[in-house]
This record gives structure tokens, sequence and C-alpha cells, in this order.
């Protein structure tokens, strides 16, 4: 038999990560407290950590679930107890939320999704999930240079001619008498 997730985890459904606590505010924001689950291994020499340096708590942009949510990760710092590593101490880090990040992964992807897949405006977006337009604009661009190719690998097939113009157009006095551009 597998394990019985409690019921808040079971909701948040966020990988590798348990709610603790879930508090409504009178705006109709609900909290979710949560912690990862699975003790992180040194970045330098991949041993596991066993004791907590300390702890503080990240604000996370996640999945709207049933109405707005605010996700609060109780982030823990840990000791890396090998006596050769010159890393004493080091952050969680998981696949959800990588190094320096302050989004969910599946935030992110969902982002992309709803401009790319639907059609949807990044401003339209930015407004349903209650993120900045800026979050939006950067996750589009952070998937275009994943999927996309290099410009410089590509042959051009037609070219044509752009639309912008930035200087106005300008006009020679031709060796025949007449105008040329």
């Amino acid at each position: 038999m597998g394990s019985q997730r409690d019921a808040a985890s079971a909701l948040s459904n966020l990988p590798d990560y348990r709610a603790i606590n879930v508090v409504e505010d009178p705006e109709g924001v609900r909290r979710v407290e949560v912690e990862s689950t699975d003790p992180p291994g040194c970045p330098v020499c991949g041993v596991l950590a066993a004791r907590v340096h300390s702890r503080r708590r990240q604000l996370l942009r996640d999945l709207p679930v049933a109405g707005p949510t605010e996700v609060v990760w109780l982030k823990r710092r840990w000791f890396c107890d090998q006596a050769r590593c010159g890393r004493r101490t080091f952050s969680e880090v998981t696949d959800q939320v990588p190094a320096f990040a302050r989004s969910t992964a599946r935030l992110c992807q969902a982002l992309v999704a709803a401009v790319a897949v639907s059609g949807r405006a990044a401003a339209e977006v930015a407004r349903a999930h209650r993120v900045s337009w800026w979050l939006v604009a950067s996750m589009l661009t952070a998937a275009a240079d994943l999927l996309l190719p290099d410009p410089d690998d590509v042959l051009v097939r037609r070219l044509g001619v752009d639309e912008h113009r930035y200087r106005s157009v300008r006009v020679f006095r031709d060796e025949n008498g007449g105008w040329c551009r």
C-alpha cells in the first residue's frame, strides 16, 4: 500500500512538498505553508544533509487552487557534514522551485501554455493568474529560446521587407536630373 497524503497536500498537489498549514484571509486568498519532503544533497559533494542550519519563509507564486492562493515555503538551510567539502551550508532546491526562483515550475508552464496554446494576450494571462506582465513575458522568452532554432543555423527561404521603418525616407538627386530614393 502507498502512503496516504494529508488532505491539504493532496489539494495543493505540489510534487515533493507537503502542506503544513492552510489559512484563508478575509479577502478570500488562501495561504498554504509547505515544506519539502526530502532532505537534499550537497550541491558540491552530494552527501545527504542531516542537520538543519536555519529556516526562512519564502513566498512563491503558484497556480490558483480553487481561488487565489499564496504559497509560503518554509525553506531550510542545511549543514554539509562532509569534512573535505568546501561548502559548509546550502539551501534547498527542488525541481518545482529551482535555485533563485520565486515561481513554481508548474506556474511557468501554465503561463506559457495559456499564451501559446490558447492565443490569449500576455496581459490577460497575467491578470488571470495574478502575476506581473513581466513574468509572463520572461517565461515566453525563455520558452522561445528553448524551442526555436538558432537563427544562424536556419537557411533563408524568402526575404521580405521589414514592417518597421527606423528613419525617414531619403531622396537624392539623380545624375540625369531626376530624383531617386
